[in-house]
């Protein structure tokens, strides 16, 4: 059972890329590309070898490593929250990953700030999804080929999905988040 939000909320440290391909590129075998996937997240591979390999201009590499918090909500959810763009103060964002240890292919991703949304993803599935601009919200369309959260239990999420906002070209992003720490080490009094 986890702890309220109250009783634990422990500070982290996260690695998170997102690896954004270009739906046009040439097609790239699952297999071959998920060999791709775990060597750039050892720092095997740089964004120059990864475009090499999926198709000059095929991919774009964003890293961030920032320090946030676990914890559960009022709900149960196990909630992991950090900060993009603190830079910027236009651009900040307050980014939260949600899960319920009970079902943990089930996961929302939330962001506040210059774009507020949620986002769900649940392999083999389709969200509805809205991001709300300053300007007007827009339908956003989440299909998750993968959802692979083994955050609890060896500190690693993988998220492979298809966006489609409106009329534009899908864009297929596959992100993967990492906690720093040992989970033992991070959940240590977290779950009992």
């Amino acid at each position: 059972m986890l702890y309220t939000p109250n009783e634990a909320k422990k500070e982290i440290s996260i690695k998170i890329k997102t690896l954004v391909i270009d739906e046009e590129s040439p097609d790239v075998i699952a297999e071959e590309l998920e060999k791709l996937l775990l060597r750039a997240m050892k720092d095997e591979l740089t964004e120059e070898e990864i475009a090499d390999a999926l198709g000059e201009d095929a991919a774009d590499e964003i890293e961030l490593c920032t320090e946030g918090f676990i914890y559960t909500n009022q709900d149960g959810q196990v909630e992991i929250s950090y900060r993009e763009n603190e830079d910027d103060p236009q651009l900040t964002t307050l980014s939260k990953i949600i899960f319920s240890p009970d079902m943990p292919e089930l996961v929302a991703m939330s962001k506040k700030g210059a774009i507020n949304t949620t986002l769900s993803f649940e392999e083999g599935k389709t969200h509805i999804c809205t991001y709300n601009t300053p300007f007007m919200p827009f339908k956003v369309y989440v299909t998750s080929n993968k959802v692979d959260n083994r955050l609890l239990r060896d500190g690693r999420m993988k998220l492979d999905y298809i966006l489609n906002l409106n009329d534009s070209p899908p864009q297929h992003f596959v992100i993967t988040v990492t906690l720093k720490e040992a989970p033992a080490d991070i959940l240590k009094g977290f779950l009992q």
